[in-house]
């Protein structure tokens, strides 16, 4: 899911925590991993990039999740919202 800012992303976490769904915002662009800040190099700033990487949450998503596990999700999801 892309949140429309780092708050809401903060605020969507904290809510799909309360109810016992682990989801994560563990994405590090590139650029500002440790081996991308020694040895990357770009010519422009990556402010799309950084934007993007604050309102990224990764949703559980996993071979064996039930229909109900998927439902419970989605249903979190749009209640949120």
């Amino acid at each position: 899911i892309i949140t429309r800012s780092l708050d809401e992303r903060t605020r969507m976490l904290k809510h799909l925590k309360k109810r016992e769904i682990l989801a994560v915002f563990h994405y590090i662009p590139l650029h500002s991993s440790p081996a991308g800040l020694k040895y990357c190099r770009v010519s422009q700033g990556m402010e799309v990039t950084n934007e993007m990487s604050n309102r990224l949450i990764r949703l559980p998503m996993y071979y064996g999740m039930s229909n109900e596990d998927i439902d419970r999700v989605v249903e979190c999801v749009k209640s949120f919202y």
